[in-house]
């Protein structure tokens, strides 16, 4: 699989996860994001996001998340 490819299966996988956690923020309340960024650029996944990336076959996500997901946000 190209690194292309597996970037695109790996944001579908994790923005799969965060809809089903966070679908039901219709916009009526400013949007709760799954994840905070530290003064340093670090980034903060929330407990509800982690449990998810802790179960069997989500695991490979975790390290590509806090790479990658502010960018799916901004």
């Amino acid at each position: 699989m190209s690194l292309i490819d597996l970037h695109s299966e790996n944001t579908i996988r994790l923005l799969d996860i965060v809809f089903a956690l966070f679908h039901d923020n219709k916009g009526h309340a400013p949007l709760n994001l799954p994840f905070s960024v530290t003064a340093d650029g670090g980034v903060i996944l929330s407990g509800q996001l982690m449990t998810e990336l802790t179960k069997a076959g989500n695991g490979d996500l975790i390290p590509w998340a806090h790479k990658n997901i502010v960018s799916l946000f901004v």
